[in-house]
């Protein structure tokens, strides 16, 4: 005679009929909580590639695991930071609104629990940097739709970036998806064309003004370029006759004498803007001197493509300099940026 058997179907058996305890408190510490459950079904997880589907009472709390973020690299330009923009369903219906969200970082496409312990993940943190510990906050706090900057990044690197979700205690989820992208190589171009200007004729009391000199830049660099300038003389200078007209920032027009640069024009494509330095940005005869210290004379404060300017000298001797047809001066022109 059958006084009892166990529930089955032609897909699944229930093997056990007992009931474990269930705890009455939610036993914590200031750093830990642990949740107390009766009844919960046991099993083995169901599992694929995108999804894993748990077992447990715990399980009804957690939040959806979000989507892969959206990354840029500002169109190959960024050279030590990302953008990274939670998926729109961070900020929408599918999250509570006391929802928090943590950023992690890596140069290996893990975020596994035992590739954060191992130390190869980093979480991004307010202001965009990089750390140890995982941080959450807001969706707006991210930056929305807008995103937000992703800092202290190595040039010419590949980037993994994925999201997790919280809200509360016990909803933390795995973190999820994941998106890539590179920062760019550091590129800095510069060019200076002619290599040498003459003046016609240098008569005493009169300003003479040589052709101009074209300079090339272009960069990727965060925070732009500086072209300095340095002369060897600090003027212009006759060796034969042991006479210098020296380098001088004033009008030449109302001096007596002296020798300067003027820079005439600076634009770009895109970018910059390439602007003249003072005091380099006078127009007519006012020029800017020049000596054996590096002067900035263009810059731009942001990366710039295409980037052009034009510069002249301008020199006015006086009746107290020899005449001569030696007199010169051996300019250099650097360019250096700011990644």
């Amino acid at each position: 005679m059958l006084f009892a058997a166990f529930s089955s179907s032609a897909s699944y058996s229930l093997n056990s009929y007992s009931v474990g305890p269930a705890g009455t408190t939610n036993a914590h510490s200031t750093t830990y909580y642990t949740q107390s459950t009766g009844g919960a079904v046991g099993g083995t997880s169901v599992s694929s590639t995108h999804y894993t589907d748990n077992n447990g009472n715990v399980q009804t709390e957690q939040l959806a695991v979000p989507q892969a973020p959206t990354l840029s690299n500002g169109g190959g330009t960024y050279t030590t930071y990302l953008t990274a923009t939670l998926n729109d369903n961070a900020g929408t219906s599918n999250y509570p609104s006391d929802a928090t969200f943590s950023i992690a970082v890596s140069t290996t496409n893990c975020f596994t629990s035992s590739c954060i312990t191992g130390g190869g993940v980093h979480f991004v943190q307010t202001g965009g940097a990089l750390g140890g510990s995982q941080f959450y906050q807001s969706y707006s706090s991210w930056g929305s739709s807008s995103g937000t900057t992703i800092t202290g990044l190595a040039t010419n690197t590949t980037y993994y970036v994925a999201i997790a979700a919280k809200e509360g205690t016990f909803t933390n989820t795995e973190y999820g998806a994941s998106a890539s992208s590179s920062t760019a190589s550091q590129t800095l171009t510069f060019s200076v064309s002619p290599n040498t200007l003459s003046f016609t004729n240098l008569l005493p009391g009169t300003v003479a003004t040589s052709s101009t000199v074209t300079f090339g830049l272009a960069t990727n660099a965060t925070y732009g370029a500086t072209v300095y300038n340095a002369g060897t003389h600090s003027g212009l200078y006759s060796s034969s006759k042991s006479d210098l007209i020296p380098a001088t920032s004033a009008n030449l027009s109302s001096s007596s004498h002296g020798f300067g640069l003027q820079g005439v024009t600076a634009t770009q494509t895109s970018g910059g803007p390439l602007s003249i330095d003072s005091p380099y940005n006078g127009t007519g005869n006012t020029v800017g001197t020049e000596s054996t210290s590096y002067t900035p004379i263009f810059s731009t404060s942001a990366s710039i493509v295409g980037g052009s300017a034009t510069m002249n000298m301008q020199a006015k001797p006086n009746v107290s300099d020899p005449p001569s047809t030696d007199y010169q001066e051996t300019m250099t022109f650097v360019a250096t940026a700011a990644f």
